[in-house]
C-alpha cells in the first residue's frame, strides 16, 4: 500500500515513525477518502443503483493512479470477490457485480467488494467503517515488521496508537460529501509510483 518506498524515502526505522505515518497520512487518507467512498458505494448498493456503483469504482481507479497501488487493490478485490461468489452462490448483488467485472464494466477494487460484503452481512454502518479502518492499519503494521525491522511489540504499540485515533477518523469521514472527498498527497503518490522501478523490493504488489 505504498509503505515500502515511502519508508525508504523518509528513512523510517522505528515504531514511532509508523505512528507518525498513521497520524500524517494513513489516518487522514482514511477519513477524507477511503472511508467516505466505502460509505458512498454501500449507499449505492442499498439503493440498487449499479450505475452509481460502477461510477464510484471508476473514480477509485482514477485516484489510485500509481500502478502498483491500483493493481494491488484490484488483485485484493478480485480475490475477495471470488470468495464471496463461493460463499453466497445465490446472491443477486454478487452476480450483478461479478458479471460487470467479468465483462470489463467494473474495475473490481477491494474497497467496492468490501462494501458489497458488508451489505450482504448487514454489518452496521459504524462497524463497517471501523472494520475497514482497522484492516488498513493492521496491514501497514504487518508489513512494517519486515520493512522497518521493528519488533512485534513496537508494531503493536503503533497499532494501538492508531486504533485510539480511529474513532476520530471514522467520525470525520461521515461528514465528507462526495463533491469534497479527496486526499492530496503527491509526494506519497510519486513515491508509490517509483516502487515499480526500485533497485530492490521486499514486497511486490
Amino acid at each position: 500500500m505504498g509503505l515500502e518506498q515511502w519508508a525508504a524515502t523518509c528513512g523510517y526505522t522505528s515504531g514511532d515513525d509508523l505512528v507518525k505515518f498513521f497520524q500524517r497520512h494513513a489516518g487522514p487518507a482514511l477519513a477524507r477518502l477511503e472511508l467516505p467512498y466505502l460509505r458512498f458505494v454501500r449507499d449505492a448498493i442499498v439503493a440498487e443503483d449499479w450505475c452509481a456503483v460502477l461510477e464510484l469504482d471508476t473514480e477509485i481507479d482514477a485516484w489510485k493512479w500509481a500502478s502498483e497501488i491500483r493493481e494491488a487493490s484490484i488483485s485484493q478485490g478480485r480475490g475477495r470477490l471470488r470468495l464471496l461468489k463461493k460463499l453466497w452462490k445465490s446472491s443477486p448483488e454478487i452476480e450483478t457485480y461479478a458479471g460487470a467485472f467479468a465483462s470489463g464494466k467494473a474495475r473490481g477494487h477491494h474497497l467496492v467488494v468490501a462494501a458489497l460484503q458488508f451489505e450482504l452481512l448487514k454489518v452496521p454502518d459504524e462497524a463497517g467503517l471501523m472494520t475497514y479502518g482497522y484492516q488498513s492499519l493492521a496491514n501497514y503494521v504487518s508489513a512494517s515488521i519486515k520493512l522497518l525491522r521493528i519488533s512485534p511489540e513496537s508494531a503493536q504499540l503503533a497499532l494501538a496508537d492508531g486504533l485510539e485515533r480511529l474513532d476520530g477518523w471514522v467520525a470525520a469521514s461521515k461528514s465528507v460529501q462526495r463533491e469534497s472527498a479527496g486526499w492530496f498527497a503527491p509526494a506519497f503518490d510519486i513515491s508509490s509510483a517509483r516502487h515499480a522501478t526500485a533497485f530492490s523490493r521486499l514486497f511486490i504488489s
